[in-house]
């Protein structure tokens, strides 16, 4: 899964290095869902989207930027179905998409969107895992990144991982500063 063969990234698909590799590049109180609050295998899936992402800015390969991780636990193939889905994502992105830094804390509405996308093909509820990826890329983009989502989903239902939703982020009242 070498990026060396990959074309710059245009700035639109692409998210600036942040500042800081902090907490506080959790720009908005929009999405203040945690990811520690999340279950395992979301928790799984965030960190393989930020480690993609890490890797694909980095133009490194991405079995090396998550530390054989996927090929350990026998996941091979769920890592090349994400690598599939997020190259998709990544050349088709209809706006910035927003995947935060491996230690941040909190969970962006775009990893969200991810989340629910690979959750609802786990479901087998394609329509609902379209919907979701049709809110970062256009619907061309979305059909295509829809089987390697579906391959992703299967994957890491098959090694026990069973995706849920996130949940509701609490209201900005409810949020201590």
């Amino acid at each position: 899964m070498s990026r060396g063969h990959r074309r710059p990234v245009s700035a639109v698909n692409d998210n600036l290095p942040r500042a800081t590799e902090t907490d506080d590049c959790a720009e908005t109180t929009e999405s203040m869902i945690e990811v520690g609050a999340l279950g395992f295998s979301a928790q799984f899936t965030v960190w393989s989207l930020r480690s993609w992402v890490q890797a694909f800015k980095a133009r490194a390969d991405f079995g090396v930027a998550t530390g054989g991780t996927f090929a350990h636990f026998g996941l091979t193939a769920a890592a090349l179905a994400l690598d599939r889905m997020m190259t998709v994502l990544a050349a088709a992105a209809a706006r910035s998409i927003d995947i935060r830094c491996v230690p941040c804390r909190y969970l962006s509405p775009d990893e969200r969107l991810l989340v629910e996308a690979v959750a609802a093909a786990q479901a087998e509820n394609f329509f609902l895992a379209t919907v979701a990826l049709r809110k970062l890329m256009p619907g061309s983009a979305a059909r295509l990144a829809l089987p390697h989502a579906a391959d992703l989903a299967r994957d890491l239902r098959a090694a026990g991982m069973a995706l849920e939703a996130a949940p509701e982020p609490l209201p900005a009242s409810a949020l201590l500063h």
